[in-house]
């Protein structure tokens, strides 16, 4: 696939639906520390055990996650944190590649970053 690059106002356009589907996922993330030692447990046995609902469950909840994420990498966007609802959209600033920042709780895209600068970096745009 393509890499995208958004302007702003195709990454502004686009954030209701990433919103949604970030906020999806990272409730199901959630979730999934939920099982705890739980899971743990049906792995360390699997080879005695024939299933069981946790087990299945899990494994529902893990496969609806990567969906989410799926769709958010299918539209051209980077996750960078699940826990935190971190998003980059590929962005061309004066010439080169940099990533337009946002993060779940925001109203708005506001901040960009270099490549390799990460949140740490972000610049008000």
């Amino acid at each position: 696939m393509e890499k995208r690059f958004f302007t702003l106002e195709e990454a502004r356009e686009t954030l209701p639906v990433i919103r949604e589907w970030i906020g999806n996922a990272m409730r199901l993330s959630n979730h999934l520390r939920s099982f705890g030692d739980s899971v743990q447990l049906l792995a360390d046995n699997a080879s005695a055990n024939a299933g069981s609902p946790a087990g299945t469950t899990y494994l529902q909840v893990l496969l609806a996650l990567h969906g989410y994420l799926a769709k958010i990498q299918d539209a051209g966007c980077l996750v960078k944190s699940v826990d935190e609802g971190l998003i980059d959209f590929p962005h061309i600033r004066d010439g080169r590649e940099v990533y337009l920042c946002w993060r779940y709780g925001e109203d708005d895209i506001e901040y960009w970053h270099e490549v390799d600068a990460g949140f740490a970096g972000r610049t008000p745009i």
